[in-house]
């Protein structure tokens, strides 16, 4: 067996390198093949480039996204959740890995008969 991943490519679009390597690093340990974009021209450029069916961003750039390409978009963010611990009167953030990686993984396919172009949204 290679070591090709089995999905098509993910691209990240995310402005923020911190949040840009963490998201890459999260989807290479669930196997994909990660192809990462920091700025709305990167994002233009591979979006003509790469066959990837589905763009991992964050909440502010989902609109710049769905503008370019009708392909799935998976927001990062709606998998960081609150995590306030009363005790000690902070508030941190848990991070949904799992979730995340199979939203991702659901929505990294081609529709049956549908082109690059054609696949549905998801948030």
């Amino acid at each position: 067996m290679s070591g090709e991943s089995a999905f098509h490519p993910v691209l990240v679009y995310i402005p923020d390198q911190r949040g840009l390597y963490l998201a890459g690093e999260v989807l290479r340990s669930g196997s994909f093949d990660v192809r990462s974009v920091g700025n709305l021209t990167e994002l233009e450029l591979a979006l003509e480039l790469v066959t990837a069916c589905v763009v991992v961003t964050v909440t502010s750039k989902i609109g710049e996204v769905r503008s370019l390409a009708n392909i799935p978009v998976v927001n990062i963010q709606a998998f960081v959740l609150p995590n306030h611990d009363a005790s000690a009167g902070e508030q941190s953030a848990l991070f949904d890995r799992q979730a995340f990686l199979e939203r991702v993984r659901d929505n990294n396919k081609f529709p049956s008969g549908a082109s690059r172009y054609g696949a549905p949204f998801v948030n």
